[in-house]
């Protein structure tokens, strides 16, 4: 359960300056292509959702992965040698490779399992939200029902689905919506609020409502938006996450506006529409229940559309293509440079089993100390200096130190029961186990990563005394 708690405390720690990097690339690269089509834009903004959940999840995986039982920091570089006599093998093992930057940072035990318990409430919090907006969206479909449509609205419908090239749509009154909406995916269907019926709207205006709404059907925005609800779940408490999303769903509408105005005679009498329905439909209508049908008025975001559909030039700009792939590309570099990047929340070294491994540890070959470890104190925490050999041969499953020896600083220290796990060096790391077997004596054993092509396991731990007692 600590190790749980730990874990997700580092999901959290490494989500929130990820995501806050990305979603500031994001809108740097909107603002870079803020005069191209919206369908560009709204793949920006999937993209940047999606390198959001998943470089914060790589991170914590590829963290997971490489410690491994013993919280490794990675496999070492491997070098054979082969040595004479008894036909004996002998590898030669370098310490030092390049490799992304982690940083411990020690947390209270106290303190993670009340982030842990704060973003599980949290998460089931949006979870039930929703489930319940989900099923107001089934209820709003089982409610509603057939009505007879008139003549004009019956050839719009029929003209507009010719238009996009689809099979004829059922179409059903609803009280449940402000304005026109679609759901469904296999089977989609229109709902009409009761005021189309009721009102005569000009054909104009049904025809710019009916194509918006079949753009939605043509671009499978309904599965789509509850996919990129779904998935955000894990960043719900993230702001940007919110902004996001917000994004996603206007770059949506607008994409919806130039398909829908594109098959239609003239994009200013689609806007004109736009705004003579939405002053028709909200001069007297009640507040609708959230749901996540695709509507014509979902986003609060009308005079941006007016204004993108009447700047919309009739062809695509030639450089619109290559300003995505440039700002796609951009987003892509940078998730993975943040992967490469995290923090980690170290165990508790806070008890008092951590005073068994503070003082200096020495393990000798032939009378001469190839590792000295000293390990101290400081507010609970272990930490130290390690003066070591920088280069050890394999010879039938030993380590034999060789080489000149280097001192660094420890960087990291894990207690978990009568063993301590040590990251030696920042740059490039050594890690090392140490179990203490007794008072004061101990077994050492490098950890090399369980790479196929490495080393055989160690089959002979080092001998670890301690030669000056805790302070």
């Amino acid at each position: 359960m600590e190790a749980s708690s730990r874990m997700l405390v580092t999901y959290l720690l490494n989500s929130f300056w990820q995501i806050s990097v990305i979603a500031l690339f994001a809108v740097l690269c909107s603002a870079f292509l803020r005069r191209i089509p919206g369908r560009y834009r709204h793949i920006l903004w999937v993209l940047s959702l999606a390198a959001c959940v998943l470089v914060p999840l790589a991170t914590v995986l590829k963290q997971g992965r490489t410690d491994g039982n013993a919280a490794a920091s990675g496999p070492q570089t491997i070098e054979e040698e082969h040595a004479s006599g008894a036909g004996s093998s002998r590898r030669g093992m370098a310490f030092f490779r390049p490799r992304g930057r982690t940083s411990a940072l020690h947390v209270r035990p106290m303190l993670v399992s009340v982030l842990a318990w704060v973003y599980a409430t949290l998460l089931l919090f949006q979870c039930v939200r929703l489930g319940l907006t989900c099923r107001r969206t089934a209820r709003a479909w089982k409610n509603a029902h057939q009505r007879a449509m008139p003549a004009t609205l019956s050839q719009v419908v029929e003209r507009c689905c010719r238009l996009f090239s689809m099979p004829a749509m059922p179409m059903l009154c609803s009280s449940e919506v402000s304005s026109p909406s679609t759901m469904g995916w296999k089977r989609p269907i229109l709902l009409v609020p009761e005021s189309f019926f009721d009102e005569e709207l000009c054909e104009q205006d049904l025809m710019s409502a009916v194509s918006h709404e079949l753009a939605h059907v043509r671009r499978h925005d309904f599965v789509l938006n509850l996919v990129y609800e779904v998935a955000s779940l894990p960043l719900c408490f993230h702001p940007a996450t919110a902004l996001i999303k917000a994004r996603i769903a206007q770059t949506r509408e607008l994409a919806c506006d130039e398909m829908a105005a594109s098959v239609l005679p003239s994009g200013k009498h689609y806007a004109r529409s736009l705004l003579h329905i939405a002053q028709t439909m909200f001069a007297c209508a009640r507040p609708a229940s959230s749901n996540y049908a695709m509507g014509l008025f979902d986003t609060q975001a009308l005079e941006e559309r007016v204004m993108n559909i009447l700047n919309m030039p009739k062809k695509t700009r030639r450089g619109s293509r290559p300003r995505m792939l440039a700002a796609l590309f951009l987003v892509g570099a940078v998730s993975l440079l943040l992967s490469a990047f995290s923090v980690r929340v170290a165990a508790d070294n806070t008890s008092a089993n951590t005073q068994r491994f503070v003082g200096t540890w020495v393990t000798k070959y032939k009378g001469q100390a190839f590792f000295t470890i000293k390990l101290k104190s400081e507010n609970g925490t272990l930490g130290g200096t390690c003066l070591h050999t920088d280069r050890l041969l394999w010879v039938d499953g030993e380590l034999i130190p060789t080489g000149e020896m280097t001192e660094q600083k420890i960087v990291e220290a894990r207690v978990s029961g009568s063993k301590v796990n040590l990251q030696i060096g920042e740059t490039d790391p050594i890690s090392i186990e140490l179990t203490l077997t007794g008072d004061g004596v101990g077994e050492g054993r490098a950890i090399v990563g369980d790479s196929p092509d490495g080393p055989p396991p160690q089959k002979k731990p080092w001998h670890f005394q301690r030669v000056a007692g805790s302070r």
